[in-house]
């Protein structure tokens, strides 16, 4: 018999060989896909980006602001968490020298020559709004008599605002613009070269975030101008203000009325 090499059933037609390679290659591609094998290199995914947005969060308790999906961030929140609640807590002390009681609190004096636990309490209490403001560069404490606190203790037992001041003679006005710029920023902060007299300086002044405008800043002010001199309420144009923030910077401009308020060093 002759067999036609043009026949479409030859029996060497290539699209249906069924070799032994051939067999055998068929049999590891369904290997393959049945266990999902491959000889190429195993590649692990280590996360998942499904278009999800991070956003900050606001501790309640602390009012940091940290993304938790950040290590970093998270380490930090618990550092500062851990301290901000220590520091902040308050029990009460027999010997408290309540200068002002408000329905939602009362203010108490802390200077450096009262016991050793309340200048640790005002210290603690430093420490964690120097966090708060960004202040790095912490200052020696200064000598006893020098530093006083004005701690804004809250009907739930907190430290809910503090306000360090100190004895100084003079200060500097302030000429700098206080209106944000066309990215949202004050102006570079620039005094006057001639000094004014000045009584009380306010090294720090501070506000837990989730109480702030409630006017609790200004009764802390009022406070401190009330007590700081023995028998005399001093004028808002005799404190100054070190190195203020941006909102230190607008809060003395109300506060004082005017935008020309001291500022010292």
């Amino acid at each position: 018999a002759v067999v036609s090499t043009q026949s479409t059933g030859s029996v060497w037609n290539t699209s249906q060989s069924t070799t032994p390679a051939t067999v055998k290659r068929k049999r590891t591609v369904k290997k393959e896909r049945a266990t999902g094998e491959s000889k190429h290199t195993k590649m692990e995914q280590l996360t998942l980006d499904l278009g999800q947005r991070t956003e900050p969060t606001q501790c309640l308790q602390c009012g940091m602001v940290y993304t938790s999906s950040v290590p970093e961030d998270e380490r930090n929140h618990a550092s500062f968490h851990k301290r901000f609640l220590k520091a902040c807590s308050f029990s009460g002390w027999k010997s408290e020298r309540v200068v002002e009681e408000y329905h939602d609190g009362r203010i108490i004096l802390v200077n450096q020559n009262d016991p050793k636990s309340h200048v640790r309490k005002m210290e603690d209490v430093r420490e964690v709004v120097d966090l708060d403001l960004g202040i790095t560069d912490r200052a020696p404490v200064p000598v006893a008599k020098e530093l006083q606190a004005f701690l804004y203790i809250s009907n739930a037992n907190k430290v809910i605002a503090a306000a360090f001041v100190e004895h100084i003679e003079k200060g500097y006005p302030c000429i700098s613009v206080h209106s944000p710029d066309d990215t949202g920023k004050l102006p570079l902060l620039k005094t006057a070269d001639t000094a004014m007299k000045a009584v009380c300086g306010v090294s720090r002044l501070w506000v837990f975030k989730q109480c702030r405008r409630k006017k609790v800043a200004s009764r802390l002010m009022d406070c401190v101008r009330a007590n700081f001199v023995f028998g005399c309420t001093i004028s808002k144009v005799k404190i100054a203000f070190s190195d203020p923030t941006e909102n230190g910077r607008l809060l003395a401009q109300v506060y004082c009325g005017t935008g020309n308020f001291l500022i010292y060093r």
